[in-house]
């Protein structure tokens, strides 16, 4: 009987601790596209400017799915909307187009940065 409650108790608590959201992985992966947006702003190379953009976009791809579960739609909105920015940027038809995506990306993700900041604070004072 004690085994059984020992192994019931240990598979909620695996479960319970895949259904949260990481957030410091969220914040790596924010920080790691606004690193990548930041290269491609200050690239002179088209073909650079779109390789940053398309690594932004694969952190921003990470972001998105874990905050799937997650119920603040207007966060994910702007998740959406920067994702869609940087999809412009990787297909941009000319290097000043793409740096115009790129510009809005980089600012979207430092607002994204300091959203994260303030939950946290939030989250620290509320504890």
């Amino acid at each position: 009987m004690t085994k059984l409650l020992l192994a019931l108790s240990m598979f909620l608590f695996i479960s319970k601790s895949n259904s949260e959201i990481k957030w410091d992985v969220i914040y790596t992966n924010a920080t790691y596209a606004l690193n990548h947006s930041k290269k491609a702003m200050s690239s002179n190379n088209f073909d650079h400017q779109r390789y940053y953009s398309e690594k932004a976009l694969l952190a921003y791809d990470k972001i998105a799915n874990d905050l799937k579960n997650y119920d603040d739609e207007d966060l994910k909105l702007k998740i959406a909307e920067t994702i869609n920015d940087l999809e412009h940027a990787v297909d941009a038809p000319d290097w000043d187009r793409g740096r115009f995506y790129t510009k809005r990306v980089y600012q979207n993700t430092q607002d994204f940065i300091t959203t994260l900041d303030l939950m946290s604070l939030q989250t620290a004072s509320a504890q």
